[in-house]
C-alpha cells in the first residue's frame, strides 16, 4: 500500500510540475534527440476464410422443403422441426441443470434475501419433473423423433402433423395424459405422407379442414428472402407467424458445436427492409473491424460500429455529446476487450484523426483537480489523477491517468485480475480508455498494426460470426467466454467482493460455484446483428444468438474426447470436483482445439479474462440496454406523431 501510495504522490507531483508554465515550455522545445525512437511495428496478420473451421453439420432425414410441404393450405403460420433429438438432448442437459447446480444454489443465494429458499425449491423440482415428465412421453410415445414435426398454425386451434410406427402405445400415452381426449376422432393418417399423422385439440373439425398445401418451395424461397438463402439447410426449426401486417420469423440450427437462433429485427421505418429505412439502419452501421487487431484469442469482447452522426443527435442514446468530434473525428468503431501482456481491459473507439482528440483530453486534463478525491459514496477509496504525457512512436501524447487506492480498490483489483489503474489517451487510429498496467498498454497497442482478428483469434469464435466479420457484414457483436466462469472466485476474492454484507447474509463459494456451474454445459455464448445484401423483401437486419456447447464434435476432436468431455460435464452437474474433472481432459487431450476451454476451466487463463465478460454484462445492463431503449421509445413516438 505504502508503495502505491508513494507512485501517486510522484505521479501526482509531475502532473503539477508539467502543469506549469515553464515546464510546459520545456517539455515542447524538447530536442528531438531526446524524445522516445519510434516504435518497432507488429505486424498482426488478419484472418481469413481458410482460418474458419467449417460447422460440423448435423444430417436430417428430411429436407426442410419436403417438412414445409405439410403446413396446411389454411394455415396463416407454422412451427417445422426436421429433428426432435437435439432438442430432447439438450431438454435433457437443462433437467441435469435443474437438479444439480441450481439446486445446490438456491438455499445459499436465498440468505441474501433473508430466506430460506425452500419455496424456489419446490417450484423448481416441480418444473424440473413436469419437464422429465413431457421428455419421456415423447421418447416413449412410437413418434419418429427424427422425422421432426409440423404444426400448422390457423384460425383453428393447430395442427400438429408427425410419423408415429406405433399409432396404439401414442394412443394409450395420450389418454393417460389426458382421459378426455378422443384420440380416434382427433388424430388421423396424412394420406399424402404415408406414415405420418395429423392430431389436432380442436376435435375433428380442424383435423377434417387440414389438408397438406405442398407449397415447401414457396415457403423456403420466402423464408431465404427474408433470411437468407444459403443458411436454410442447416436449420432445424423454422418458425413464422403473422402479428398484424407483420410477419414473425425466426429458424434455430442445432449443430452438434453450434446451436444459433436468428430473427429478422422489425423495420421501424415500414419500409422493404432497405438500408435507411428503419431506426437500426440509422444507428448500426457494418464495417471493417481494424480495432479487433488486438483481440486476444479465446477472450471476450463487445465491437460495433455505429453512425456517429446519429449520437451526435440531441435523441441520440448519448444525446448531444460533442456533435463536431463526434461527426467529425470518430469513424464509429467502438471495442471492449482484454489485452494480455501488459495485462488489462480496453475500450477503444476509432477516430480518423488523432489530433482532434487530442486536443479535447488536453483540455479536459487542465480541468481536472490537482488533489486527490475521496467519494463519500466508497469510504475508504481513494482517487488520484495525473496529467502526464506519454511517448508513443516517437511523439509526446497527452493523457490522464487514474490511480485507485484504498482497501476497496485492491480487493476489486485482486477479483478483476487488473491493476487499480487507468488512462486514457488518443493515438493513431483510435481514442483509447484502459485499465490495468497502464504503464506498458498505450506503447503495446501502438505497435500493433493490422486490419482485424487474427487467425487465431477468429478461430475461437463460431464460424458464422467469423465468416460476417471478415465480409464486413458485422455491426454488434457481445462475445462471452463461459468456460472461464468454471474457475469461480476464492473465498477470500468472495469476502472482498461481498464485504458490505453481514456475515449472515453472505452466499459460500459453494452456493457461487454451482451458480456458475449452471453455465457448464456450453462454451460460449454470442449476442450479435448483422446485415447481408438486400434483395427482394429480405429483411436488411438480421440479430443472432449463438451458442457453442461444451462436450460438442467439431474439427480436430475425436468421439473418444467428446464422450470424456460429455461423461466430465455430467459429473461436474452431480456435483463432483470440477477442477479434477476439467484438469484430467487436460491432461489427455492436450493437443485438442479444445485445450483452451479446459485450461480456462481449471482456472490457468489469467484472472481478468473472466472480468471481461462480467464488464461486459454490467455495460449492456448499465448502459446499452437502457440508452437503446430510450432511444427506440423516442423513435417511436416521432413516427407515431408524424403519422
Amino acid at each position: 500500500m505504502r508503495r502505491a501510495s508513494s507512485l501517486a504522490l510522484t505521479l501526482a507531483a509531475s502532473a503539477l510540475l508539467l502543469a506549469s508554465p515553464s515546464c510546459q515550455r520545456q517539455r515542447d522545445e524538447k530536442p528531438r534527440s531526446q524524445q522516445a525512437s519510434p516504435s518497432v511495428r507488429e505486424e498482426v496478420a488478419a484472418g481469413t476464410e481458410a482460418d474458419i473451421a467449417p460447422v460440423e453439420a448435423a444430417g436430417y432425414a428430411r429436407t426442410l422443403v419436403e417438412q414445409l410441404d405439410l403446413v396446411g393450405a389454411d394455415a396463416d403460420g407454422y412451427l417445422v422441426i426436421r429433428d426432435l433429438r437435439p432438442l430432447i438432448a439438450q431438454a435433457r442437459r437443462v433437467e441435469q441443470v435443474m437438479a444439480g447446480p441450481l439446486a445446490r444454489a438456491i438455499p445459499a443465494l436465498a440468505q441474501l434475501g433473508g430466506g430460506t429458499g425452500q419455496a424456489r425449491l419446490e417450484q423448481l423440482e416441480r418444473a424440473r419433473e413436469l419437464l422429465a415428465l413431457v421428455l419421456a412421453g415423447l421418447e416413449g410415445s412410437g413418434v419418429a423423433l427424427d422425422q421432426g414435426l409440423v404444426v400448422s398454425i390457423g384460425r383453428d386451434q393447430p395442427v400438429v402433423a408427425f410419423a408415429a410406427a406405433d399409432l396404439d402405445r401414442l394412443a394409450a400415452l395420450a389418454s393417460l395424459a389426458d382421459p378426455s381426449f378422443d384420440f380416434a376422432r382427433s388424430c388421423a393418417t396424412v394420406s399424402e405422407r404415408p406414415g405420418w399423422v395429423a392430431c389436432s385439440l380442436g376435435g375433428p373439425e380442424p383435423l377434417g379442414r387440414y389438408v397438406p398445401a405442398k407449397q415447401g418451395q414457396a415457403l423456403a424461397d420466402r423464408l431465404g428472402d427474408r433470411m437468407g438463402a444459403a443458411t436454410l439447410e442447416s436449420v432445424n426449426v423454422a418458425l413464422s407467424l403473422v402479428s398484424g401486417q407483420s410477419p414473425i420469423d425466426a429458424t434455430l440450427r442445432t449443430d452438434p458445436g453450434l446451436w444459433e437462433l436468428t430473427v429478422p429485427l422489425p423495420d421501424s421505418g415500414g419500409g422493404g427492409g432497405q438500408a435507411g429505412d428503419g431506426t437500426q439502419a440509422q444507428l448500426l452501421h457494418t464495417g471493417p473491424a481494424p480495432a479487433l487487431r488486438a483481440l486476444v484469442p479465446g477472450t471476450s469482447f463487445m465491437w460495433a460500429r455505429v453512425d456517429p452522426a446519429v449520437l451526435a443527435e440531441d435523441g441520440g442514446p448519448l444525446g448531444p455529446v460533442g456533435p463536431d468530434l463526434l461527426t467529425g473525428d470518430l469513424t464509429g468503431e467502438l471495442w471492449l476487450g482484454a489485452v494480455d501482456d501488459p495485462n488489462g481491459m480496453v475500450a477503444q473507439a476509432g477516430i480518423r484523426s488523432a489530433s482532434a482528440a487530442t486536443t479535447g483530453v488536453s483540455a479536459l486534463a487542465q480541468m481536472l483537480p490537482t488533489t486527490a478525491l475521496e467519494l463519500d459514496e466508497l469510504p475508504g477509496l481513494r482517487l488520484e489523477l495525473d496529467r502526464a504525457s506519454i511517448d508513443l512512436d516517437g511523439e509526446r501524447v497527452p493523457s490522464i491517468g487514474v490511480n485507485v487506492s484504498g482497501d476497496p480498490a485492491q480487493a476489486w483489483a485482486q477479483t478483476l485480475g487488473v491493476d487499480p489503474r487507468a488512462r486514457v489517451w488518443a493515438h493513431g487510429d483510435h481514442l483509447s480508455v484502459a485499465v490495468g498496467e497502464v504503464q506498458a498498454i498505450p506503447a503495446a497497442l501502438a505497435r500493433l498494426d493490422g486490419t482485424g482478428p487474427s487467425a487465431a483469434a477468429l478461430a475461437g469464435l463460431p464460424p458464422t460470426l467469423a465468416h460476417a466479420l471478415l465480409a464486413g457484414e458485422a455491426a454488434l457483436v457481445m462475445h462471452v467466454v463461459l468456460d472461464h466462469w468454471q474457475a469461480p472466485p476464492s473465498q477470500a476474492e468472495l469476502q472482498a467482493l461481498l464485504a458490505g454484507l453481514p456475515d449472515a447474509s453472505r452466499p459460500s463459494s459453494a452456493a457461487i460455484t454451482a451458480l456458475f456451474q449452471a453455465l457448464a454445459p456450453w462454451s460460449t455464448v454470442d449476442l450479435w446483428i448483422s446485415r447481408g445484401p438486400a434483395t427482394g423483401q429480405r429483411s436488411s437486419w438480421l440479430a443472432h444468438l449463438s451458442v457453442v456447447p461444451f462436450a460438442a464434435a467439431g474439427a480436430g476432436v475425436d468421439p473418444a474426447e467428446v464422450a470424456a468431455a460429455s461423461e466430465v460435464l455430467e459429473q461436474v452437474l452431480a456435483g463432483s470436483d470440477a477442477e479434477a474433472g476439467y484438469r484430467s481432459l487436460l491432461s489427455r487431450f492436450v493437443g485438442s482445439p479444445r485445450a483452451s476451454s479446459y485450461r480456462a476451466r481449471v482456472g490457468d487463463a489469467p484472472g481478468h479474462h473472466a472480468a471481461i465478460g462480467m464488464v461486459e454484462l454490467g455495460v449492456v445492463a448499465a448502459v446499452a440496454i437502457p440508452a437503446m431503449s430510450a432511444y427506440l421509445s423516442r423513435a417511436n413516438d416521432t413516427e407515431g406523431g408524424s403519422e
